[in-house]
């Protein structure tokens, strides 16, 4: 600003942080919503819905069964795209029948069928009492029969499309396979839509369901890098925005107005590494929003002292969306996985550096049976595909053979002894320190049931539990928890516990020692009455 000589004040600053920001939140709902004249060339959203509402045209007109495939990547707003097309199908045609099943939410096929069916039910509220999976295959069919008879058509929108084929996931894959063999039917007039961000959905689809999959897919095109930076060109030019209908903020003076558009041209226009940096964003497949919000926060960080954008600013921002790649990855773990990772972060915190399944599995069922929940506790093999999930994810790492279980008679054996275990015998150990996961638990960044949160948390009362336990079974005298006449505090606790503990430990070893003896003296008697 010294080489322009302009000295804009704070509040004029602050206002055209606050107008630029709404300017960049109109901007990121615009994109959001339906496609004009303005904005359709840059997006594909409109010609996606066009080809969406060809590809149906011939099921919602005359029944021909149809399949097909919208792909997007996330930000694209595939959900509208497909709203939009069904809306214009019902204005051409009438009225038909829209099934909508999302592969998130959905945990199992049976519950996709109980589903299907409410939805084609929906208008005569017709009550289902069938449960098996095979009653409810005929009386499903059955339905899509009496529908396409009544020339009432049916369109199937599978959400989440990923879902419903990822690994070990049968039951899934044969819903699919139910749904696309219905469709060589001809006494069903029905359409199937499936809806992915994942190009490569189609090679985990099983052999029997891709042959029945068509090979129709829709791409919703992004925008070129080059009109992604016109638009944000577009949404920072102080020019276009309206100050009479915010009467709030202070207009800015001419001079300011003219260096902050400018700037903003240079930055974004002109080619240099910031903009090399930003086309990498773009070449690896970041939405147009994210550039948007991008944006935003970069405003954030003007202040009297850099009143102009610069690469500087965006690098804060960069820095403040900056995704936390830990938690990320914690986030798609599941319940039976958290559960292994709390059990795993216990065992660590008693010095046992590595473990096996069994060991956390029997931790695991110990809690569940304080609780009397013992329902909950999943089968072995589940837990060891939980286990394989974190080893993949890198959360936990293998370490071998590390209780010398598989010991064999020569070196190369030893080597090659931990590859022959069993599963459920191979040795992990934790990627990261147990207290990260209490720390992701407590603030609410990792999603799980209460009961696995007061495993991993309430240390404190599940050790309480252990000493008045232990008291009772022992009959000794219990001990004040805390001072009299003190407020109840952790620490006298702590030491009772520490107290009775050594105790423990002590007689423990006493008494293992007087066993040995007393073993040692009477294998000397039976030696010596043998010779």
């Amino acid at each position: 600003m010294e080489a322009t000589g302009l000295a804009p004040t704070e509040e004029e600053v602050r206002s055209v942080r606050c107008a630029l920001r709404l300017r960049l939140k109109r901007e990121a709902l615009q994109i959001s919503c339906a496609p004009t004249a303005a904005n359709q060339p840059a997006d594909g959203s409109l010609t996606a819905a066009t080809q969406l509402e060809q590809l149906f045209e011939r099921t919602v007109q005359f029944g021909d069964n149809q399949s097909g495939l919208l792909l997007g990547s996330v930000g694209s707003d595939r959900r509208s795209i497909v709203s939009r097309a069904m809306r214009k199908l019902r204005d051409r045609f009438g009225s038909f029948t829209v099934v909508y099943l999302n592969g998130v939410i959905l945990q199992n096929e049976l519950e996709a069928f109980k589903e299907l069916i409410a939805q084609l039910t929906r208008a005569t509220g017709v009550k289902h009492p069938v449960l098996s999976y095979w009653n409810m295959y005929e009386y499903l069919r059955g339905l899509l029969v009496a529908k396409a008879k009544a020339g009432d058509h049916v369109i199937v929108i599978l959400d989440a499309l990923e879902q419903f084929v990822r690994e070990n996931s049968n039951a899934k894959q044969l819903l699919l396979y139910n749904l696309l063999d219905w469709l060589q039917s001809k006494d069903i007039k029905m359409g199937v839509l499936g809806i992915t961000d994942n190009y490569n959905v189609v090679d985990n689809l099983e052999k029997r369901v891709r042959s029945r999959f068509s090979n129709l897919q829709i791409v919703i095109e992004r925008p070129s890098f080059a009109q992604i930076r016109q638009n944000l060109v577009r949404a920072l030019s102080l020019d276009m925005f309206e100050w009479e209908a915010n009467c709030e903020l202070q207009r800015p003076s001419t001079e300011y107005s003219v260096a902050f558009s400018k700037s903003v041209r240079e930055l974004l226009l002109d080619q240099s590494k910031f903009l090399a940096s930003l086309e990498f964003d773009y070449d690896i497949g970041k939405p147009q929003t994210f550039f948007v919000r991008l944006a935003a926060a970069a405003v954030y960080y003007l202040d009297a002292d850099t009143p102009l954008l610069t690469a500087q600013h965006f690098r804060h921002a960069r820095h403040l969306l900056e995704q936390d790649h830990q938690l990320a990855v914690l986030e798609t773990v599941t319940e039976h996985g958290i559960a292994l990772l709390i059990g795993m972060g216990h065992l660590e915190k008693g010095d046992q550096r590595v473990f096996t399944l069994e060991m956390v599995y029997a931790r695991w069922e110990n809690f569940l049976r304080q609780h009397d929940m013992l329902a909950q506790l999943p089968t072995r093999s589940e837990a060891q595909k939980a286990l394989e999930n974190l080893l993949r994810l890198k959360l936990v790492k293998d370490a071998g053979d590390a209780f010398k279980i598989g010991r064999g008679g020569d070196s190369s054996m030893k080597q090659d002894a931990s590859g022959s275990l069993q599963p459920e015998f191979r040795a992990v150990h934790l990627s990261f320190a147990p207290r990260t996961l209490e720390g992701m638990l407590r603030n609410g960044s990792i999603k799980c049931s209460t009961l696995l949160k007061e495993w991993a948390i309430n240390v404190v009362i599940l050790l309480r539990r252990w000493y008045l336990s232990t008291v009772m079974s022992t009959r000794l005298p219990v001990l004040p928890l805390t001072d009299p006449g003190a407020p109840s505090t952790v620490t006298p606790f702590l030491t009772t516990c520490i107290t009775h503990l050594t105790f423990y430990v002590k007689f423990a070893l006493v008494n293992h020692w007087m066993r040995r003896c007393t073993g040692n003296h009477r294998d000397h008697r039976i030696r010596k009455s043998v010779t």
